[in-house]
């Protein structure tokens, strides 16, 4: 009797243990396919497949779908192991094999494709289209002078816009991405920039000469007639911006800046057309009564905050005496929207915006066009008088400038200053103007200049308009003599409340509406 329930209590302990397994395994199993359906690690899968297909995923490609078999997964020898299924289908099939790095990150060692899928990939229709492609890109490279390096960077555009499309349009897409290649600045312009491995100065002078850009003799940057223009899609923010300015910052790197060579100082007035694409984007693209509106209209669409707090004292200049600022500058985006790894595009464009009207100051709104369709770039056709819009106007900016911003490398504190500041001579209309037209000294350096708008951004400018005109002389000069006492440059907001709030004067000096 005791040997039999000896015997009972063996069996049961043996059945609860080969349960216990039963369950530690599954729950194994569960954690596996958990860890290897997360959506984040789902690049590996993808960057696997297009190594097999290069237009996977996409309608052009014969992987066009992918699903996890968690049937599949397990763990051997230290690695995971599953299987995809491609295109729902059981007999089209590709073996991963899985390795964890010393930080748990997984990545694919190993991808074997199936007999089916290796036979699909030989299809003569599919290997016809990548030779189609490949017959593309080698076109492109031969007109535009790019290197074979772009080549990935053509079927990655291939991939990208067959996923939006079916495969009836395949032809149709090869010809636009065609068309984009001519477009600097579009999508497909700035992968090619992006992967291109010529040396950045090759690089940066492909893009002068493919809008076939010259100095006429009054130094003023000409695009050429059949030139490529930008793309109408070239937003502020684009990623080509971060990429050109890159290849800049690398190339230049000395304090001499841009003036080195000729394409540094074609890149110095190229700087203009940079700066005309920026607003014509805004004024085309955004609604708004000012261009100040339109511009905050982009930057609550694109979810981007921008820069208050660089100096504005060389776009205020005047003929006379200087009384107090008109204008105020803004820069985007206020920090780089790049990524940890990217180039940083803080900063990169600016606007210059006079404070009452809203509207942009720029000397796109004075130069004229003559019938060619060139800039009539003759100095003895702008008067002076006419010039402040010149004088003051915006510009790229290079380098990184600084501003309240706490962001910049150590190594770029004076990018702005040699690419930026110090820079080849501007074209002979802006030369005629700022001999005349003068810059303020900053009060801080003796002078009687300070932003209006600096930290407090929007409400800097809302209590400013709020002054009367016939206040704004006596009250500026205050907030100079606050600025001289305290060091301080938050901006005018912080020192108006201060200031006049608590005297019953506050709001009392207002007019019109911010």
């Amino acid at each position: 009797m005791k040997k039999a329930i000896l015997q009972y209590l063996a069996s049961a302990l043996a059945v609860i243990l080969i349960l216990g397994l039963v369950v530690f395994d599954r729950r194994r199993n569960q954690y596996l396919v958990k860890r290897v359906k997360d959506p984040e690690i789902s690049y590996i899968y993808q960057a696997s497949l297009e190594n097999l297909d290069r237009l996977a995923l996409s309608q052009a490609g014969v992987i066009q779908s992918y699903q996890i078999d968690p049937m599949s997964v397990h763990k051997e020898d230290g690695k995971i192991r599953l299987a995809l299924h491609i295109n729902h289908s059981y007999d089209k099939q590709v073996n991963l094999v899985l390795k964890s790095d010393a930080y748990g990150d997984l990545s694919v060692v190993q991808a074997t494709p199936s007999d089916a899928l290796k036979l699909a990939l030989t299809d003569e229709a599919y290997q016809k289209r990548l030779a189609v492609i490949s017959q593309k890109a080698d076109a492109i490279i031969a007109r535009d002078h790019w290197d074979q390096a772009i080549k990935p960077a053509y079927v990655a555009q291939v991939r990208s816009k067959m996923k939006k499309t079916s495969l009836d349009h395949f032809d149709n897409t090869l010809n636009d991405i065609d068309q984009e290649s001519k477009e600097v600045g579009s999508d497909t312009y700035a992968a090619f920039f992006q992967a291109s491995q010529l040396p950045n100065h090759d690089k940066l002078n492909l893009v002068m000469n493919h809008m076939q850009v010259y100095v006429d003799k009054y130094q003023f940057l000409q695009l050429g007639k059949s030139g490529y223009k930008f793309s109408k899609q070239l937003e502020p923010t684009s990623p080509f911006y971060s990429y050109f300015r890159e290849a800049i910052m690398e190339t230049y790197q000395t304090d001499q800046g841009l003036g080195v060579d000729e394409l540094g100082i074609k890149l110095h007035l190229f700087r203009s057309w940079i700066d005309k694409q920026s607003m014509d984007y805004i004024r085309t693209n955004y609604k708004g009564k000012t261009d100040l509106d339109k511009l905050l209209a982009y930057s609550k669409d694109k979810k981007i905050n921008l820069d208050y707090t660089t100096g504005a004292s060389f776009h205020n200049r005047t003929l006379g005496d200087f009384t107090y600022p008109h204008n105020m500058k803004i820069q985007l985006p206020q920090t780089s929207i790049m990524g940890p790894y990217g180039v940083s595009n803080a900063r990169f464009i600016e606007f210059i915006v006079n404070m009452d009207t809203g509207k942009f100051v720029s000397e796109w709104n004075v130069y004229k066009k003559k019938k060619d369709g060139s800039i009539d770039s003759n100095p003895k056709h702008y008067k002076i008088e006419d010039g402040a819009d010149i004088a003051d106007t915006d510009s790229a900016n290079y380098g990184l400038s600084k501003g309240l911003n706490a962001d910049l490398p150590a190594y770029l504190n004076n990018s702005h200053t040699y690419l930026d500041v110090h820079h080849p001579a501007d074209n002979a209309i802006r030369r005629k103007m700022v001999k005349k037209w003068k810059n303020p000294r900053n009060v801080l350096n003796g002078g009687n200049y300070a932003d209006i708008v600096k930290k407090g951004g929007l409400k800097d400018l809302e209590t400013w308009r709020h002054v009367k005109a016939e206040d704004r002389l006596q009250v500026y000069n205050a907030y100079l003599d606050h600025i001289r006492s305290t060091f301080v440059l938050d901006g005018f907001d912080s020192f108006y409340q201060e200031t006049y709030k608590f005297q019953g004067q506050g709001r009392s000096q207002a007019n019109g509406n911010p």
